[in-house]
């Protein structure tokens, strides 16, 4: 929360809002990737003779190198800064999806996504640059996290349908050249906003009061780490299911891949109205209590999936879902900087949100292995809705450790 930090001490500045709003642009740009590898699930299962778990096992891949280089360059911009890793991402975004295209078995089209597009490309993106831009504002903190995240969810809106169209046309190996060209073209010069250092660690090299111990006291800060970790993998097996399988979902139903495509986009839309609808209330209620009220609402929407099935079902469904889900994953860079320091803003929610690339991979990928195995997605949705349980369970439990302990107070930091 901002502590009602005044306008005249806080750091936010017009240009923070700069920093956001290319932040949002080049995360949307950074993971056109992931949403690839969903619409192309039933085209690679056609083209190439694979089960579902496998085709889906090319998210999953994609999402976990994300994760995983959420952790490194994460690290890398600590050390560096956003730009240089900016330009890591365009060129490993570009030359994975090149080689991607040239895939001629399940093993040598994982390589490319794994490491090229997710940890190069996709992980200079959502850790990084949440993480980042929580250190250019302190009264709207949570609106701005929520501007960058509305990122994954405008990249889901507009890939989703400029893709299907395009792989039903052309194919997925020239969509993913064409795809890896233009997202890099685009990133290069976005990379240029990111060359002023970050109000917050300036303040805090300057020797004036910086908020250097903000985890709970008599915690260890890596178990801290580890139990958000697990309640974002709760959250976000649930949320990857519907957004992972919609499109092979709907033409298992026989409504075609096109409406797929269309349901997923209009369900990440509305959570980019969450997300900033959240954000706003975040500010002002906090990261775990807005991660608290999202997840039971993702539960309850998630739940209908199990019981209704019509294309027109399906669209209100995903509408609801979409409101409610939005304010969860930001929320979660919001508790880490409410519980560490600004020092450690970069490799905690790269870590964390690790966890949560771990889920939303494997989330996709458990909802392909359950269809293959039941025949059922209705029984795929019911364990998603378990895994969200879990994850109210773990957030419940955090907020007990904090409430039973007295924050620390801020520490003066020494020229």
């Amino acid at each position: 929360m901002n502590h009602k930090i005044s306008r005249e001490d806080s750091i936010e500045q017009p240009y923070s809002w700069i920093i956001a709003f290319a932040s949002l642009s080049t995360l949307a740009l950074a993971m056109g990737g992931n949403y690839l590898a969903i619409v192309s699930i039933p085209f690679l299962e056609i083209d190439m003779g694979w089960s579902r778990a496998a085709a889906t096992s090319v998210y999953t891949a994609t999402t976990l190198g994300a994760g995983i280089g959420g952790i490194v360059m994460g690290y890398f911009v600590s050390k560096k800064g956003v730009q240089p890793a900016l330009f890591i991402a365009a060129a490993a975004i570009a030359a994975g999806c090149a080689i991607a295209s040239l895939a001629e078995n399940l093993t040598s089209l994982l390589i490319p996504v794994f490491l090229f597009i997710g940890m190069l490309g996709m992980g200079c993106g959502f850790a990084p640059l949440i993480a980042n831009v929580t250190l250019w504002f302190d009264r709207n903190r949570g609106l701005a996290i929520a501007v960058v995240a509305c990122g994954q969810t405008v990249a889901g809106s507009f890939w989703n349908i400029t893709f299907e169209p395009l792989v039903s046309e052309y194919g997925w190996r020239s969509v993913y050249v064409g795809y890896g060209l233009f997202a890099a073209a685009a990133i290069i010069p976005l990379s240029f906003v990111h060359r002023r250092p970050a109000p917050e660690l300036q303040q805090i090299t300057g020797s004036k009061v910086g908020n250097t111990r903000r985890s709970i006291p008599d915690i260890n800060p890596a178990l801290l780490t580890f139990l958000l970790g697990m309640a974002i993998i709760g959250c976000c097996v649930a949320m990857s299911m519907p957004m992972a399988q919609m499109v092979a979902y709907c033409a298992t139903l026989g409504f075609g891949t096109h409406i797929g495509a269309e349901i997923a986009s209009i369900l990440l839309v509305c959570s980019g109205v969450s997300r900033l609808g959240f954000g706003l209330i975040s500010d002002r209620i906090g990261g775990l209590n807005t991660i608290l009220i999202g997840a039971g609402l993702q539960a309850a929407a998630l739940s209908l999936f199990i019981f209704f099935d019509t294309q027109q079902q399906l669209y209100i469904i995903s509408i609801m879902f979409g409101l409610v889900f939005g304010g969860i994953v930001p929320a979660y860079g919001l508790a880490v900087r409410e519980l560490f320091p600004a020092q450690q803003a970069q490799t905690r929610t790269g870590i964390v949100y690790f966890f949560g690339y771990v889920g939303m991979g494997g989330g996709g990928l458990i909802g392909g292995f359950v269809y293959d195995v039941t025949l059922s997605y209705p029984t795929a949705f019911g364990v998603g809705v378990a895994f969200n349980l879990a994850n109210i369970g773990l957030i419940l439990l955090i907020k007990g450790l904090a409430r039973s302990r007295t924050p620390q107070a801020p520490e003066v930091v020494p020229a």
